[in-house]
């Protein structure tokens, strides 16, 4: 036990003397030591042209609509989707949330997403929107990011 608290002093104090050099380093020389910049959230606030709560399947008797979303874009170039969606089947109702994720790419102003699923492509018949199946993004000035899906004309607008 002894020599386990030793070893961990010893870790400790190597860390310790890391930070503080490295502390006095960048005083010497005038540089600042920076975070790691932080994800960017967005929040979503349009589906196809239609303001949440929107219709994003239909089956029958039943609608789904998605109600509430999140995409956030990591400073690794990873990226979530954080959505919850209301189905209606007659009188039951049922809410869900649905986690996607992937990683992200930058091609001048246009953002490339991409996922694990690429080609495991949606051949049903039924317009049905996939919120996960992210293609292209931009991001305007005012923080408005517009996505376009894979299926080439769907677009969701986020805000920060």
């Amino acid at each position: 036990m002894t020599e386990m608290i030793t070893v961990r002093g010893v870790g400790t104090a190597l860390v310790l003397a890391a930070a503080v050099g490295t502390g006095a380093q960048a005083q010497s020389t005038g540089t600042a030591i920076a975070a790691a910049p932080a994800a960017e959230r967005y929040r979503l606030v349009e589906v196809a042209g239609s303001a949440l709560p929107a219709e994003v399947e239909k089956e029958w008797n039943c609608r789904e609509h998605v109600t509430r979303g999140t995409l956030t874009l990591g400073a690794d170039s990873s990226w979530s989707l954080r959505t919850t969606v209301r189905e209606v089947c007659g009188d039951r109702a049922e809410v869900d949330t649905e986690d996607e994720s992937g990683w992200y790419g930058m091609e001048g102003g246009t953002i490339r997403f991409h996922d694990d699923d690429e080609d495991d492509r949606d051949w049903e018949l039924r317009r049905d929107i996939d919120l996960d199946d992210l293609e292209t993004g931009t991001l305007a000035v005012d923080g408005t990011l517009t996505v376009r899906l894979e299926d080439g004309k769907t677009t969701l607008v986020f805000r920060k």
